[in-house]
């Protein structure tokens, strides 16, 4: 019996040992796939600039520093001249005030973030404006975005028009979060495997398992148009010209999906495992007709 006992104790252990190494093993792949250095997961072991000793830190965070301080031929070179390739880069202007008028504000300017924070979801992927003037979300572990830090001009009665473009990844390239009077939505575009398109969520029910939920294919590296209007009495999304969500809000719960998308009020661009780009992101003050 104490063999057995032994012989059990030691496939346990043995179990145990291969499982942890492929785990370890799982995680330097991801991290190689995602940042193209050795690591593992979301970190790697770098060197302080400071202090010159290595550290354990996040990949994400350590590349940003030491770019800064790299000298031009080496790989934070590369990423200071494209820094300043994007500087000298042609963007869209932002609409002017006097031009748009109270009613249409342009949210994103094509040069830099500005109102606009990368949110620390944790696994995140990079978030820059490209050479050409879009706001490109980098592959992340989970989920890549940014969140709205400026001044919501209304909870009810506009609409936001935007672009987006998946460029390449298997799950949701766009997750716009808005405000809904004193709640929040999520239209999702492409989730739960790449081809569900709805809100999130209604009545508790997210995107695939209440009434909004549409299927839809969609390409890389082509522009979507995406819109979606809130009033007091109605929630609709659009993409391209179809109307894909048209939901009346009376005796309706609209809230966000529990879990990291909640980080993305008031305003929010989200990412799953998929490089996107976005552009011409326009909040629109409905008139009183409208």
């Amino acid at each position: 019996m104490a063999g057995n006992g032994e012989r059990w104790g030691v496939k346990k252990f043995s179990g145990l040992f291969i499982f942890l190494v492929v785990f370890a093993l799982s995680g330097v792949v991801i991290h190689q796939v995602l940042y193209n250095r050795p690591g593992i997961f979301v970190w790697s072991l770098q060197e302080n600039p400071e202090t010159g000793s290595k550290m354990i830190a996040r990949t994400t965070m350590i590349a940003a520093s030491a770019a800064d301080e790299s000298e031009p031929g080496d790989e934070g070179g590369e990423v200071a001249a494209a820094e300043e390739t994007l500087e000298s880069a042609p963007a869209p202007e932002a609409i002017p005030a006097e031009e748009a008028g109270s009613d249409e504000i342009s949210l994103f300017n094509g040069k830099d973030l500005g109102d606009w924070e990368s949110t620390q979801y944790g696994g995140e992927g990079d978030v820059f404006v490209n050479e050409e003037g879009n706001l490109e979300f980098g592959f992340g572990a989970v989920i890549t975005g940014v969140h709205w830090t400026g001044e919501v001009p209304k909870l009810s009665h506009y609409e936001i028009t935007l672009e987006a473009m998946k460029l390449d990844g298997y799950d949701f390239f766009c997750a716009l979060t808005f405000p809904v009077k004193e709640s929040h939505a999520t239209y999702v575009l492409g989730g739960w495997g790449g081809g569900v398109v709805g809100i999130s969520s209604v009545d508790d029910l997210n995107a695939s398992e209440n009434e909004t939920m549409n299927i839809e294919g969609f390409e890389n590296d082509r522009w979507y148009q995406i819109k979606v209007r809130v009033t007091d009495e109605r929630l609709e999304a659009w993409l391209d010209d179809d109307q894909m969500v048209n939901l009346a809000l009376k005796d309706k719960k609209i809230s966000l999906l529990p879990g990291d998308i909640e980080l993305s009020v008031p305003i929010g661009l989200a990412s799953f495992q998929t490089r996107s780009q976005f552009r011409n992101i326009v909040w629109r003050n409905l008139s009183e007709a409208e």
